[in-house]
């Protein structure tokens, strides 16, 4: 099975102002370093320069020669004798000790406390501080992270954590349980009752759990279960020969669809349709050719029965015809025109109703005719360019 198909569309009527009859429609399936010092030649300064420029005999060899800075000197000042006994390992041991000891002594219980209540209230024993019982927080919920929380009387804190428990499944009051009101998934987004990574699916006209496909919605789509969870791989084509598949959300209201209507009941095979199951028309534009994926082209269509309201979907084939090419059909026409009149031709979709050229929407030289029942979707009334 490569996609679901839609039951049958009726067409709409369409009768414009300006003298066509009836629209056709179809039915569809759906560091750097520095210079180096100068150091004057010996033969200009001589021993007896240097001696006045440093000083003299103050800094002279004398005062800071290597017997002053000898061995002995240093050994007696700093030397390692003397450093190992100002700071050696012996005066180390004596002063920091490793053992701490016994614990401290006590007369009272208030001498004992940390402060804290959820490891326990500490006593004092016998003049020694003992440590008190850890505060008890547990609801019996295994789904649950049970925690004390600090105060001047502690209480607990019981979080669920649906990670706690299996497939499908959150955590509630009583422990692990599945909080899908459908059996067993539901379709419409959010989806609920499958695993992670998993999508409620269709199979044939059961529901079941498989892995998710990534395709989003409004693309083509190459598989039965390709599309991304919430939304379901759909034969648009009107041409039952040649398949062309989107991804369309499932629905229970208008309010899921985006702009669409919760509209399409899916075909079960057998002359009737899958029961509680419902599908998103698309929300496209047809004067400006957006909306639809590539190989489809945006289509009006109406309701047959109920509110009558109008609404647009993406179709395929897409014709070739252009502006007052003949037509049976909305395929025989290419994109951003519609088959409109009996016999029909391929008139240009416009939203400028009452205005000509760019205005209306129109090339240059036609005007935007509306039609006798307003074509409006969305908020947006559209005709046809015509003379």
């Amino acid at each position: 099975m490569i996609a679901h198909r839609l039951r049958s569309l009726s067409p709409i009527l369409l009768v414009a102002v300006f003298g066509c009859a009836e629209g056709g429609g179809s039915d569809r399936d759906l560091g750097t370093s520095g210079p180096d010092a100068f150091v004057p030649p010996e033969d200009d300064l001589g021993t007896d320069a240097a001696a006045v420029d440093a000083g003299g005999s103050d800094l002279g060899l004398t005062d800071l020669g290597a017997e002053d800075l000898g061995p002995e000197d240093l050994g007696t000042d700093g030397g390692a004798e003397d450093l190992g006994v100002d700071l050696g390992a012996e005066d180390l041991g004596v002063d920091l000790g490793i053992d701490g000891g016994p614990p401290p002594g006590c007369t009272t219980a208030a001498e004992c406390s940390d402060g804290l209540a959820c490891n326990g209230v500490e006593a004092c024993v016998g003049g020694t501080c003992q440590a008190g019982a850890p505060f008890a927080c547990d609801d019996g919920v295994p789904c649950t992270r049970d925690t004390c929380v600090e105060g001047a009387s502690p209480s607990c804190a019981f979080t669920p954590d649906d990670a706690l428990c299996g497939a499908g499944q959150s955590c509630t009051a009583s422990g692990c349980a599945s909080m899908c009101t459908e059996s067993p998934c539901r379709l419409v987004s959010p989806q609920c009752g499958c695993g992670t990574g998993q999508a409620c699916v269709l199979n044939g006209a059961a529901r079941a759990c498989t892995t998710a496909g990534t395709t989003p919605v409004g693309s083509t789509c190459s598989g039965a279960f390709s599309c991304v969870p919430g939304a379901v791989c759909l034969n648009v084509s009107q041409d039952a020969a040649v398949p062309t598949n989107t991804c369309n959300r499932y629905c229970e209201t208008d309010a899921d669809c985006g702009g669409g209507l919760c509209f399409y009941t899916l075909d079960d095979g057998a002359g009737g349709s899958i029961p509680d199951v419902t599908v998103c028309t698309t929300a496209c534009d047809p004067a400006a050719r957006t909306g639809c994926p590539s190989g489809t082209a945006c289509t009006i269509y109406r309701e047959s029965t109920g509110s009558m309201r109008f609404f647009t979907d993406c179709t395929a084939p897409v014709g070739t015809g252009t502006q007052y090419a003949s037509c049976t059909d909305e395929t025989d026409c290419a994109s951003g025109f519609g088959c409109i009149g009996t016999p029909g031709e391929c008139l240009r979709w416009c939203d400028g109703v009452g205005f000509s050229g760019a205005l209306g929407g129109c090339p240059t030289g036609l005007t935007c005719y509306g039609f006798t029942t307003p074509i409006t979707v969305g908020g947006t009334t559209y005709g046809v360019c015509d003379i």
